[in-house]
């Protein structure tokens, strides 16, 4: 999908489905604990997770904390893992190969879960990337984003110290929706605050940089309740992404992308 840059600024990718939930996990561990060892996620690890719960009632909408457990089945580099919910599984990893590859990896994770609960159906589908645009020696921000992206920073020649730029946009088309945010920070890498701390390693040359960042974050998802099908899902994974694709290719130019090659 697109030509694969030997540079890109993409440095953590994840994929979701939501799905039917089951509770009754206990049973399962051992055996999907061995399957994703075979699959070349080795590294396990048990967590309880705080969720918020949202709920409707005569006087109104109710709020309240559920305590999930979620299972983390990661690979040996530190740089791919396998979150599993109770009724979602997540993808991530920082060290994004090309779509194929990215996609078939999790389509394998799906269909192990499958084979050891069954998914009835899936309510969301969704992928999310994480781009650190950072300027080479001598260049700068500008150079590499649209002027939508890079934000009002040249305010700092004024005299102001530049903290942070957000800008975010959402599309929705039916049950598709595309956000695109662009953030802006004085020194290095800024994790979204839903994904932080990040769980895999990142490459050392995002860790290594210090100067000003934007860190693209576009999340393009379906939240149409279908039943569930691998080669639907596959299909609509291409559609997602290729969403994803065209939002980047809006936001960089035609220098970051010869710089990047």
């Amino acid at each position: 999908m697109g030509t694969r840059l030997s540079r890109a600024p993409v440095c953590f990718t994840l994929s979701q489905m939501r799905f039917n939930p089951v509770l009754a996990m206990e049973p399962l561990l051992a055996g999907l604990q061995e399957a994703f060892r075979n699959a070349g996620f080795p590294d396990y690890v048990q967590s309880e997770v705080r969720t918020l719960e949202v709920s409707t009632a005569s006087d109104g909408v109710q709020l309240g904390e559920k305590t999930i457990r979620r299972l983390m089945y990661r690979n040996k580099t530190e740089t791919a893992s396998i979150l599993l919910d109770p009724g979602a599984l997540t993808f991530e990893l920082t060290d994004y190969p090309d779509f194929e590859e990215f996609s078939g990896t999790f389509l394998k994770a799906l269909k192990i879960v499958h084979e050891h609960r069954p998914i009835e159906y899936c309510d969301r589908l969704g992928i999310r990337m994480l781009d650190a645009i950072q300027p080479d020696e001598g260049a700068v921000l500008e150079q590499y984003l649209v002027p939508q992206a890079v934000g009002l920073g040249f305010l700092a020649a004024e005299g102001l110290e530049h903290q942070q730029t957000l800008t975010e946009s959402l599309f929705e088309q039916g049950p598709r929706a595309l956000l695109v945010r662009a953030v802006r920070v004085p020194n290095g890498l800024a994790a979204p605050p839903d994904l932080a701390p990040l769980r895999l390693k990142l490459h050392q040359r995002f860790i290594d940089f210090r100067g000003d960042t934007v860190m693209l974050d576009c999340d393009s998802s379906n939240s149409n309740r279908t039943d569930y099908s691998p080669e639907a899902t596959k299909v609509e994974l291409a559609k997602l992404k290729a969403a994803l694709s065209r939002s980047f290719n809006a936001l960089v130019t035609p220098y970051a992308m010869e710089k990047w090659k």
